[in-house]
């Protein structure tokens, strides 16, 4: 009885799951992607399990002039750079995540100050990791339309310039005060989604949730 009672409640979450995942669905930009051959630029995605990044190109980003091209002149040389965003008390810890299971329980509940994370890459993403890289192709306009979307990621300081947080972080490495919420229904993989459709792909945020889930949209969606 007990089962017979359990199959039609997992059918309505079944069900809203997918209403949820039809419903939020972002379309592409048909303008912007699939890059035209003439115009293409290669990024990458990186994964490692549970937070996706973008490598991005270092030119093409001291070309967007943004506060992008500011944080990046701040933090490093090398030519590729990785970018991300996210909770700035969780993100910034180093310690195993482990011992960070309950503070990022609580990042879900939003309310947090974020963060914007650059890196520097020293050679393009693909020879640098073996796996976790994926390789997008995409137009250059699509590709500056990503850093703008990025780039209203950084909370302005006087002048415009993107601030500094102050956490400890490595050489070539920086995290900036960002002024966008980090809840449950926002999550590191929904920022690296949004970046992404501003390049002119279609998404879909409840797949993007997770990591695996957005390399499946982008197969299933982009074709990439």
């Amino acid at each position: 009885m007990a089962k017979r009672g359990a199959a039609p409640v997992a059918a309505v979450i079944a069900l809203a799951v997918l209403l949820a995942t039809l419903a939020t669905a972002r379309p592409g930009d048909p303008t912007l992607y699939p890059a035209k051959p003439d115009t293409t630029v290669a990024i990458f995605l990186l994964d490692n399990g549970f937070h996706t990044d973008l490598v991005l190109p270092r030119a093409a980003v001291l070309a967007d002039g943004g506060p992008i091209s500011a944080a990046l002149r701040e933090t490093t040389a090398d030519p590729w750079v990785m970018v991300g965003w996210g909770d700035a008390r969780f993100y910034e810890d180093q310690s195993a995540w482990q011992s960070r299971i309950f503070d990022g329980a609580r990042a879900l509940l939003g309310g947090r100050p974020t963060v914007t994370h650059l890196e520097g890459v020293y050679d393009q993403p693909d020879r640098v990791w073996r796996t976790g890289v994926r390789r997008i192709v995409v137009s250059h306009a699509g590709l500056a339309a990503l850093l703008k979307r990025i780039d209203r990621s950084f909370r302005p300081g006087p002048g415009g310039a993107p601030v500094a947080d102050p956490a400890p972080h490595a050489h070539d490495e920086s995290y900036f005060q960002s002024g966008e919420d980090f809840s449950l229904l926002h999550l590191c993989n929904h920022w690296t989604a949004e970046a992404l459709n501003a390049a002119g792909l279609p998404v879909t945020p409840v797949l993007d949730t997770v990591p695996a889930g957005l390399a499946l949209d982008l197969w299933l969606r982009a074709g990439d």
